[in-house]
């Protein structure tokens, strides 16, 4: 009987095998590293969509108003408010701010929070949104021609991404002023219009309010442009 010829392979036969999978990593390893840097440098806009996404369905659902990137110049300066919701019994300045780790903080008042990791590490200092969004809010009502004495009108919210977590001492929060996360956004305005004993606004004070805050934002940003292209000039000149 004549024998067939038998084949032995060698380890170099394989090698194709273990370049595949070093390529699939590689590759796996390349795409990770690119959606960590993409999250890191787009999260804050990320965010900042998501909570739009929220607000308009809500305005959608209860036929409320909503402005965003609104930019009122008052007396003395500019106010930028991310999105402006006017509702059946308040109007909502809120802001939207992402933070990667924590928050910690002796109160809602301090002008300073801490940045700190899961385990309570300091990072870095930070300034305190709620009490940046709560001037804003008070500048916009003040140009309005709103005061304390009136009834409650405007809310600060600053809305956080869910990941982050406070760590206040003293939680005691200024009177219609908030710190949400993403997710509870749309219910927390729902309940809070729900909740509230205040009447609503009347048809003609939304008539005259809407448009006027549409009216100034647009005169805003139109002037900011122009001071824009007017230093951008400016440079262009010098630099010659």
């Amino acid at each position: 009987m004549i024998g067939l010829p038998v084949y032995e392979e060698s380890p170099s036969s394989f090698a194709w095998i273990y370049y595949l999978i070093g390529g699939i990593l590689l590759l796996a390893v390349i795409a990770l590293l690119v959606l960590f840097i993409v999250h890191h440098k787009y999260a804050s806009r990320f965010l900042k969509h998501r909570v739009w996404k929220k607000l308009y369905r809500l305005v959608q659902n209860q036929d409320w108003y909503l402005l965003n990137n609104v930019a009122i110049r008052t007396e003395n300066e500019s106010i930028h408010i991310s999105h402006l919701l006017v509702a059946d019994k308040f109007v909502y300045v809120i802001s939207s701010r992402y933070f990667e780790d924590d928050l910690a903080g002796d109160s809602y008042s301090a002008r300073f929070w801490q940045v700190v990791d899961k385990d309570g590490r300091p990072l870095r200092t930070c300034h305190n949104p709620v009490v940046f969004n709560e001037n804003r809010t008070m500048l916009l009502a003040g140009f309005l021609g709103w005061n304390q004495s009136k009834t409650p009108m405007f809310v600060s919210i600053v809305v956080i991404n869910d990941s982050t977590e406070l760590h206040i001492r003293n939680p005691k929060l200024s009177p219609y002023s908030y710190i949400v996360h993403a997710k509870d956004i749309y219910r927390f305005i729902r309940n809070m219009e729900k909740n509230s004993k205040l009447p609503r606004f009347d048809q003609e004070t939304l008539d005259k309010m809407i448009p006027r805050l549409h009216r100034l934002s647009e005169e805003t940003w139109a002037e900011e442009r122009k001071q824009a292209e007017k230093d951008g000039s400016s440079s262009d000149k010098k630099a010659d």
